[in-house]
C-alpha cells in the first residue's frame, strides 16, 4: 500500500475575512498546522506570531508547527511552545553556533523539534544532531519571497536526506515547503517526501471556498501519487 502525502496547510495564508470557518474546516481535514512565524528581518515579510497560536489552541486538535523564519529563533521558543505549539522548526542557520542548545531547550519545552533549511544550506550542517531531530523541512525555494520557481536540485537533497535516515534507522519527518503546486507533489513523493507545506499555488487560489479549494487539491495531489 502506497504511503499517503501528508499535508499542511499555512494558516497564515487565511482569508482574514472567513478566518474561523477556514481554520475550523483545515483542522479537520489537514494532517498538520503549518504556522509561518517572521519577523520581517530573516525574511522582509511579516506572518503571524505566538498569539495567533494561542488564540486557536483550545479549539483545533492537529498539531501546530511553529515554523520560525525569524532571526532569533531563541526568543520565541517559550512564547510558542506555551502557545500550544507541538513542533518548533527554526532555521539551521540562525541556531549554528547554538544547535544542541536550541533544540535541548525545544525538547524541555514539551515540544518536538525541527530544523528547516534554505535551498543553499548543506544537509552537512545537521547531520550531527540530526538523530535529535523529529522534522526536516526542506525550502524548495528561497525562504520570504513569493512567486519562485521550485529548484529541482531540492530532489536530490531529499533523496539524500531520505538514505541518510535509513541509514542512521532514525524516524523523522522529511517536509517539503515553498511554491507547492500539482507540477512538484509526483517529483517530490518519489524523493522520500513525507509532508508538503501548502499556501496560496496550492490551495487558497484553486477557489474562494476553502471546502472546493481542499477537493481540487486533493484531486491533484492525487492524480500525481496514483500516476507512479
Amino acid at each position: 500500500m502506497k504511503k499517503r502525502l501528508l499535508l499542511a496547510p499555512s494558516l497564515g495564508c487565511c482569508d482574514l475575512f472567513k478566518i474561523e470557518e477556514q481554520v475550523r474546516f483545515l483542522d479537520e481535514h489537514a494532517d498538520f498546522l503549518h504556522m509561518d512565524i517572521k519577523d520581517g528581518n530573516y525574511v522582509k515579510t511579516f506572518g503571524i506570531g505566538p498569539d495567533f497560536l494561542a488564540y486557536i489552541k483550545t479549539v483545533v486538535k492537529k498539531p501546530m508547527d511553529a515554523h520560525l523564519m525569524v532571526k532569533k529563533p531563541q526568543d520565541f521558543l517559550e512564547s510558542c511552545a506555551q502557545a500550544g505549539a507541538s513542533y518548533i522548526t527554526p532555521h539551521t542557520d540562525c541556531i549554528e553556533s547554538d544547535a544542541f542548545v536550541t533544540i535541548h531547550k525545544i525538547k524541555s519545552l514539551g515540544c518536538k523539534a525541527g530544523i528547516a533549511l534554505n535551498p543553499a544550506s548543506s544537509l552537512e550542517a545537521i547531520r550531527y544532531y540530526l538523530p535529535m531531530l523529529d522534522k526536516v523541512t526542506i525550502m524548495i525555494v528561497d525562504a520570504g519571497y513569493a512567486g519562485q520557481k521550485v529548484i529541482p536540485y531540492m530532489y536530490d537533497k531529499i533523496r539524500t536526506l531520505v538514505q541518510w535516515r535509513e541509514d542512521m534507522g532514525l524516524q523523522f519527518l522529511i517536509e517539503a515547503d515553498g511554491s507547492m503546486n500539482k507540477d512538484v507533489y509526483k517529483p517530490l513523493y518519489e524523493a522520500g517526501t513525507d509532508m508538503v507545506v501548502l499556501g496560496p499555488p496550492a490551495l487558497w487560489n484553486k477557489n474562494k471556498d476553502i471546502r472546493t479549494a481542499w477537493d481540487i487539491m486533493l484531486e491533484e495531489v492525487g492524480q500525481s501519487i496514483n500516476n507512479i
